[in-house]
């Protein structure tokens, strides 16, 4: 079995958190029931499979189903949290920050905050706040001062507002939620933030979600976009993009393996990258149900990546991210 893997998609649940969940009637996060989680739990996971540290992040709703000054406290309190854990397992656990993504500035000042005090590896957001994604005016300032610290920011998807989304009988996590990472990306692409804002070391979960599918929709809307953005409604950013700007966002971010380690899946994201912008990530514990009691959890890596590349997806890609 392959050891030393770096889990770059790990959530953790801080008894805060769960308690804001249950005191607005939240049981269930993208249809899944909300697991129980410890360190000494996600470190039993880690051994039995080969993960010698996760990265640890709130998964979706984030802090936002609270009001704005409550999410905050929320995110600090769980951010202080994630801090206590990996002082105390600083061998197994690394930290993205949670952040309120409604009030751009307070969480400008807690990515600060996690960033220069708390020591974490990058910030973790969401592919949408309450419909407005992260190409957004709003998120200006934070994605501007991300870029300067050249941050590692890795995009989660969450579920969009009802009032937005078919009504189907399908669970978020299903489609909802790569679609709504597929929709964040293109809204960053048209309006030009991946060339606005070079030094953010973008992430996307769960391989991207639909991007792979996309690429030559992207390059047709993209290439013409200086003549048809107009036309098209595109923002004015989009008059700046050309034929190589959706290539070069592509080939330049980094996708994990959440739920999507299939043959037919890995191979679409390595086609956008090749492995060295592949990164091993598990979804635990949402998705502790997919994977064996123990070995290797997900064994259609080997069948895609040569023992080279697999050391790329497996460790060295995260570890090249941990270290700045």
């Amino acid at each position: 079995m392959i050891t030393g893997r770096i889990d770059v998609h790990a959530h953790y649940v801080a008894p805060a958190y769960r308690t804001a969940l249950e005191s607005v009637g939240k049981d269930r996060i993208g249809g899944i029931p909300v697991p129980p989680w410890t360190p000494e739990l996600a470190i039993e996971f880690m051994d039995t499979h080969g993960i010698e540290r996760q990265v640890l992040s709130v998964s979706d709703p984030g802090v936002d189903f609270l009001p704005v000054d409550e999410a905050a406290a929320l995110a600090a309190s769980c951010n202080d949290f994630l801090a206590s854990v990996i002082a105390d397992f600083p061998e197994r656990f690394s930290g993205l920050a949670v952040v309120p993504g409604l009030d751009p500035g307070a969480a400008l000042q807690e990515a600060a905050r996690c960033l220069d005090v708390l020591g974490f590896s990058g910030v973790g957001l969401l592919s949408s706040y309450h419909g407005r994604y992260l190409g957004h005016p709003d998120f200006e300032g934070l994605l501007a001062e991300l870029d300067r610290r050249e941050a590692w920011v890795m995009v989660h998807p969450t579920a969009v507002p009802t009032d937005h989304k078919p009504d189907l009988p399908i669970p978020d996590f299903m489609a909802e939620y790569p679609f709504d990472t597929t929709r964040c990306f293109l809204d960053l692409l048209v309006h030009n933030s991946f060339e606005r804002f070079p030094g953010i070391r973008w992430h996307f979960a769960h391989g991207g979600g639909t991007i792979p599918m996309l690429t030559a929709r992207m390059d047709t809307a993209v290439t013409h976009a200086k003549l048809v953005g107009p036309l098209l409604g595109l923002p004015e950013q989009a008059s700046d993009l050309d034929f190589e700007s959706a290539r070069k966002a592509l080939f330049s971010s980094f996708y994990d393996t959440a739920l999507i380690a299939s043959p037919g899946s890995l191979a679409a994201v390595n086609a956008l990258t090749g492995p060295d912008h592949v990164l091993f990530g598990s979804d635990w514990p949402f998705a502790g149900l997919m994977y064996p009691p123990e070995g290797d959890p997900q064994p259609a890596l080997a069948e895609v990546y040569s023992a080279e590349a697999q050391n790329l997806v497996n460790r060295d890609n995260a570890s090249a991210l941990l270290k700045g």
